[in-house]
């Protein structure tokens, strides 16, 4: 079984966390959500999310796939974590997979993750960071380990591009198909 984090911050974009969570969770995947800090998360949008657990009580463990959720300040949030920047350049240098959508490549690209990469994110969302890598535009974009969507309005497609990574095309269609009923 796959292992995945999804950390949570409050301001995140709940239509790409609770997106996420949910596909990984019906194609299998064991989704682990963390807070940054203890307690409910507020999300941009008002929902409140109730985290499993907090970053510092996994911080230590190995994940298949890293997913950082956007939405703002949530995306802010997540770049400001030294914790998060060390777990997310362990996640990159033993090449296992990292995702962000919307604004959380801004964690990323704190880390130092983003030079020499292909990528899509919000628009402007990069726009202060000095780091050398392509913004397509494109609704998703893969370049090896990394897999990035452009914002809420694609948090579908790009959880199943997630389960289509983890587990294969066959397993992506099988949940495909079940949202479609």
């Amino acid at each position: 079984m796959k292992k995945v984090l999804v950390p949570l911050a409050d301001g995140c974009e709940e239509l790409e966390a609770v997106a996420i969570t949910d596909i990984l969770t019906r194609a299998g995947a064991t989704v682990v959500t963390a807070g940054l800090q203890a307690g409910p998360i507020k999300a941009s949008r008002g929902m409140t999310l109730v985290p499993d657990t907090t970053l510092a009580q996994v911080q230590d463990d190995l994940f298949d796939l890293i997913v950082l959720p956007g939405g703002l300040p949530g995306a802010t949030h997540l770049a400001e974590d030294p914790r998060l920047h060390a777990m997310l350049q362990s996640q990159d240098l033993h090449n296992r997979t990292l995702a962000a959508i919307c604004a959380a490549p801004q964690a990323l690209a704190i880390a130092g993750l983003l030079t020499n990469r292909t990528l899509t994110c919000y628009p402007g969302a990069l726009d202060a960071f000095d780091c050398q890598w392509t913004n397509t535009g494109a609704a998703l974009e893969i370049d090896r380990n990394l897999i990035t969507g452009r914002g809420p309005g694609v948090a579908l497609e790009f959880a199943l591009e997630l389960v289509n990574q983890l587990y294969g095309p066959e397993k992506r269609a099988q949940v495909a198909d079940e949202l479609a009923g």
